[in-house]
């Protein structure tokens, strides 16, 4: 998070690249900042606000909400964002509807900042990214003067929808699990990532062919169970957490994944939440609490998951007699 005044960075915090808001102790009249490392593959894309905000007035010199894009800190260069009138632009806001970014060969991270009102009824800021062409002589050059990549006729779904923020009050609960996990990726062996956006998404052709969840929280660790669909057939069944589901060196994708909570008495103590990208291009989800992911395109291997788990606030404890 980028917060008035540079406040103080946790670790998990810089090892998540999502950053925890500031304290509600925070100066008043101070806007509420969120922010999210945004890993783009080679293309063109638009940032946009996925619904209509509630425009306040401004704060600090900002009408909120408002959103920054840019590059992460030294790795200038590896974007470059315009605004719809093609000239350099880094701001979501007001009479600024859209913002086009461009990821070079190789892929790059996008730093997406949102600043929003401290207000307990404000909502939660949607941003729609859409994906209008792959990098290449159809791409609109950022700056160039070309309107619009060759052979775009509408506009397409989104490939991802960032949700940041809400009312402070809303992000209490619920509250987002750390997670490590291991994947076992193809020709690149088991690989650990550390609490970070996507798992995978190495490159094309490199999918995954197992992996492990490791939850920083106790209660989740023992609350979850997930399993897999590998391209051979095999479904594997629901196993905890930190244990393999898929393989391990056979050169078998993983084609399709779930995740839920085990059935325990006392009801759900956590939430489910996981998209994937598959060799196909296509991001199926958000998907939730053991729906199956998987893509439309028979035997598309999976190469990237995004998990999310949060935990429930616990249920007062019954007063009534019998």
């Amino acid at each position: 998070m980028i917060a008035v005044g540079r406040a103080k960075r946790s670790k998990t915090a810089r090892r998540s690249g999502v950053i925890a808001p500031p304290s509600v102790a925070a100066e008043p009249g101070a806007p509420y900042v969120v922010a999210r490392l945004v890993p783009l593959d080679p293309g063109f894309y638009s940032f946009s606000f996925g619904a209509e905000a509630g425009w306040r007035d401004p704060v600090t010199g900002l009408v909120l909400p408002a959103v920054q894009l840019c590059a992460p800190p030294r790795q200038d260069g590896s974007v470059e964002i315009t605004d719809s009138f093609g000239r350099a632009g880094s701001w979501l806001g007001g009479r600024h509807k859209v913002l086009f970014v461009r990821s070079p060969t190789g892929g790059g991270t996008a730093l997406v900042t949102g600043y929003l009102a401290r207000d307990p009824d404000s909502l939660q800021l949607v941003l729609d990214i859409r994906r209008l062409a792959p990098l290449g002589p159809a791409t609109i050059a950022a700056g160039g003067g070309e309107r619009e990549p060759a052979g775009r006729a509408t506009p397409l779904t989104p490939v991802m929808t960032l949700r940041m923020g809400g009312s402070v009050a809303a992000e209490a609960w619920p509250q987002r699990v750390g997670l490590d996990i291991l994947a076992h990726i193809r020709g690149r062996g088991d690989v650990h990532f550390p609490d970070t956006p996507w798992v995978g998404r190495l490159g094309r052709g490199l999918w995954i062919e197992g992996f492990a969840i490791f939850p920083h929280s106790r209660l989740a660790a023992t609350a979850i169970e997930y399993k897999g669909l590998t391209a051979s057939g095999a479904e594997t069944p629901w196993i905890g957490s930190g244990a393999l589901c898929g393989t391990q060196g056979r050169g078998i994708p993983l084609i399709g994944f779930a995740m839920r909570q085990k059935a325990v008495p006392g009801g759900a103590q956590v939430d489910c939440e996981y998209t994937g990208y598959f060799e196909s291009g296509a991001t199926v989800g958000p998907t939730r609490n053991g729906a199956p992911c998987r893509s439309a395109v028979d035997h598309d291997a999976l190469e990237g998951i995004a998990l999310r788990i949060t935990l429930r606030p616990a249920r007062p404890a019954s007063t009534r007699t019998v």
